[in-house]
Parts: structure tokens; C-alpha cells; sequence
């Protein structure tokens, strides 16, 4: 197993001693290199702040090229302060990871895409000209790159309609400008809006008995249990038709505009929730390169399994007062098909994390991926611990041991952990033990960050 590593907004730390920094990455198995969006001085988070104080402005790592974003139709961003120290750094930097045969990937090449339109991504057209503009921009900018990784649009998921400020709520969705595209693709908005709306007032009106009934009926118990509704099926399929069609447009845009092949990435949920937010694993392993299923299992927090699973269970208790945990659980499964190991009640949830979480979960969300790829290099799992940003409970290094270790077991041969500045020692001994060389603090250069910054 390899590794590919995230840089996020460190990327001035990187650039500082960056000789080192690889000589020690390489060691330990890191064989792709992951960076952006590309500013300097971008403001690291810091927990408990918006954002780190920056002693300069923000600023892009090169000039746009006018005649890219002509070519698309929109107008270009304004032109940066030049760094010309920073960005000659910059440029060594990266030639001189690919030299050492690293694979180069840009995250956010679309940041600051520029002037777009004012209506929804998945069918405004003037901002996926924008996007795309920006990101044909920056890979032309920087000819060593091999591709492009996006991180969502994506729909909502989480049940909790407090959860990140609304951003993954599964119910605000669909806003009105979204609705002469759903008509052009074939459906109904009216009656998706109204499905959507009942889906909402079923769920607060969940009964014992019938969860009992149909919770553990498959396909068909969950069609009974979920209103027996057609429309809601439609709602679902166009969220991911909607989504499926903008990364292909993406791509096309990419192939069509760029003067050399590069690649595209993208960052789905894990395979149990990516059906919900649109992800249609089979359906994008046709349209990009390569896939970065979000492997966070942490508890509490964003986005990690453990604790989205402990918000369904939690809210639909609140909405649905009759209910117990293990009614609530009964749902989730007819939902996700997820059934956590030795979780039976929301008091089970703090220790979650249990050796059979890892040999189970982990392995069948791994497995399910690499299911839908011809290679399994296709499949590069985002693998996090759970601390900042997302503000989840930090998992140890064992059990970041024992998900590499499913994962291995299910046949995955690299991952890209997100990210170099939350990198901790005891992280990379277990990382480098089953990657490269084992690292060995005493005696090399190099040493984790473990700085908690995004």
C-alpha cells in the first residue's frame, strides 16, 4: 500500500524545506503529492478561530490567462499581487517532485473560478464555464500536474437540520432554480418538491410497528416504510442524474480545452451514503479518472460515519418520541444498510470503534468501491482522524493501523491522507511501518507537522 499525501493550506510550509519534506515522504511510502487550493498566504483554521492572522494578503500562485476564460464565454478574475520568490519556489518545488516520479494532483483548481451566474451549480451554465475555465487555467499553468481532484458539489445527507449550518441537510435541497433543468432532464419538479416534503413528514411520523414490519425488508420493506412513493424515487434519481452530468461536463470541458491528457478525481461520501448525496459510484467510475471515497468514520464532528449514524438516531428519536434506539438503528440500515458492530443504543456509540467496526465497515466500504473500477488504483480513499476541521473525536493511531489494514485486506493499494499540518508522529510510524521505511525519529530529518491546521 502507498500513500499520497494532502497539503491543503500548508503549502508555504511545504515550499520552506520541501527537499526534506519529500526525502521523508518518500521513505515512508509517499508516492503522490496533493495540493491547493493554490494561494499563498492562505488563512489557516485554527480551532476555536475563522482563521489564523496572515501577515500578507492572500494571493493566487500565477497570472490567469485572458484567452482561456474568452474561450468559455466569461471574464476572467482580476489579475494577483505577484510573488515572484514564492512562485519560482513553487515551480521548483513541483518539478522537483515530479522528478522524483510523484504523482501531482490540484485540489480546488476551480478556486476562485471568477465571475459565474447567480443560479444553481448543477444547471447554471455560465458558472460551470467559470469553473471549468479556472481549472483548465491552472493545470495549463502548471504542466507537471497529472490531474484535478473535486471536492463535491454534493447533495445533503445528514438528518440534523443543525448539522454544518444547513450545508448537508438532506432537506434543503431543490431550490426553484434548479427547476427548468430538472424539467429539460425529464422530470417532475412540482412533484419531486412535494416527495421530497413528504419524505420529511413521514419521518416524523415513523411508528414502531412498521419499522418493525418493513426495516428489515430490503428494497421492498424500505419502498413500504419510506410512503410506498414513486415521486421520491424520482427525486433520488435525479439527484443523481444532476450530479453525474456535471462531472461529466467537467471532464469533457477538461479533454476539450487542455493541451495535454490530465485527470480528474472526485470525493464522494463512502459507499453507504454516497447513494444519498447523488454519488453513483458505477455511473462516475465512467466519467473521471479516479475516485476519493471519504473514509471518516470518527464519531461526532463532520462528516465521519460513527457520528452521522448517531445524529439519525438521536433526531428521529426526537421526532418520533414512541421510537427506542434500536427502532431508530432499524431505520438507518433500511436507509444505508449500515448496522455498526455491538451498537444497539445510543450509549453504544462511544465506543463504536471496536476491532469488528474496522474488519466489517471499513472492509465492505472499501470493497464496494473498488468494486466499480477496472483498476484498483482507481480507488484513492480520502482517510482522515477526525480532528480539525472536522472537529470529530480524534481516532488513535491503532485505529488508523487497523483501517489500513481492512482496507489492504480488500484489496485497496493507496490512500491519500488528509492532511500534512494535522500529520502526527505516532500517525506516520504507523503510515511509513506499512508503506516504506519505517519511521525513526532519532535519526531522520524529517518529522510530522502535527500542527491541527487546515
Amino acid at each position: 500500500m502507498k500513500i499520497w499525501m494532502d497539503v491543503m493550506r500548508d503549502l508555504e510550509h511545504l515550499m520552506e524545506d520541501y527537499e526534506v519534506i519529500f526525502d521523508g515522504w518518500q521513505a515512508g511510502g509517499v508516492e503522490g503529492l496533493v495540493i491547493g487550493p493554490l494561494v499563498f498566504n492562505s488563512p489557516k483554521l485554527l480551532p476555536g478561530t475563522i482563521s489564523a492572522p496572515m501577515r500578507e494578503d492572500p494571493a493566487f500562485t500565477y497570472d490567469p490567462n485572458p484567452q482561456i476564460y474568452k474561450d468559455f464565454g466569461v471574464d476572467p478574475p482580476p489579475m494577483p499581487e505577484p510573488h515572484p520568490k514564492k512562485r519560482d519556489i513553487l515551480l521548483k518545488m513541483l518539478t522537483n517532485a515530479k522528478d522524483r516520479g510523484m504523482e501531482i494532483w490540484i485540489f480546488q483548481a476551480h478556486h476562485g473560478a471568477g465571475p459565474g451566474g447567480d443560479g444553481h451549480v448543477f444547471g447554471d451554465q455560465c458558472s460551470l464555464a467559470a469553473t471549468s475555465a479556472r481549472m483548465v487555467d491552472t493545470l495549463e499553468q502548471y504542466p507537471m500536474v497529472d490531474g484535478a481532484i473535486m471536492d463535491g458539489p454534493e447533495w445533503g445527507y445528514e438528518i440534523d437540520p443543525h448539522h454544518m449550518n444547513f450545508r448537508s441537510y438532506i432537506f434543503n435541497d431543490l431550490p426553484n432554480s434548479l427547476r427548468k433543468t430538472a424539467m429539460e432532464m425529464g422530470y417532475d419538479f412540482e412533484a419531486m418538491v412535494e416527495a421530497k416534503d413528504r419524505l420529511h413528514k413521514k419521518m416524523h411520523n415513523l411508528s414502531p410497528s412498521n419499522i418493525r414490519l418493513h426495516g428489515g425488508g430490503g428494497i421492498l420493506g424500505g419502498f413500504h416504510l419510506f410512503g410506498s412513493d414513486p415521486d421520491l424515487f424520482s427525486w433520488m434519481r435525479f439527484r443523481v442524474e444532476a450530479l453525474t452530468n456535471y462531472f461529466a461536463n467537467i471532464k469533457n470541458n477538461l479533454e476539450a480545452h487542455t493541451s495535454r491528457p490530465v485527470a480528474l478525481g472526485v470525493g464522494p461520501r463512502s459507499a453507504a451514503f454516497a447513494p444519498l448525496c447523488g454519488y453513483d459510484f458505477a455511473a462516475l467510475a465512467g466519467v473521471v479518472d479516479i475516485l476519493l471515497p471519504k473514509h471518516y468514520f470518527w464519531h461526532r464532528g463532520f462528516d465521519g460515519m460513527v457520528g452521522t449514524v448517531c445524529r439519525y438516531v438521536k433526531t428521529l428519536c426526537e421526532w418520533n418520541p414512541k421510537l427506542n434506539d434500536a427502532d431508530a438503528l432499524q431505520v438507518v440500515e433500511a436507509l444505508f444498510g449500515i448496522v455498526l458492530p455491538n451498537v444497539n443504543e445510543i450509549s453504544d456509540f462511544e465506543s463504536a470503534l471496536t476491532p469488528e467496526f474496522f474488519e466489517l465497515i471499513v472492509y465492505e466500504e472499501t470493497a464496494r468501491a473498488l468494486a466499480v473500477v477496472d483498476k484498483s488504483d482507481r480507488v484513492v480513499p480520502w482517510v482522515d482522524s477526525g480532528r480539525w476541521p472536522h472537529d470529530g473525536d480524534p481516532m488513535p493511531a491503532i485505529d488508523l493501523n487497523r483501517l489500513l489494514e481492512s482496507a489492504s485486506d480488500a484489496g485497496l493499494e493507496r490512500f491519500l491522507y488528509h492532511h500534512h499540518g494535522n500529520l502526527t508522529a505516532a500517525e506516520w510510524s504507523v503510515m511509513s511501518q506499512r508503506c516504506g521505511r519505517p519511521w525513526v525519529a532519532s535519526s531522520d530529518q524529517y518529522s510530522p507537522p502535527d500542527e491541527a491546521v487546515l
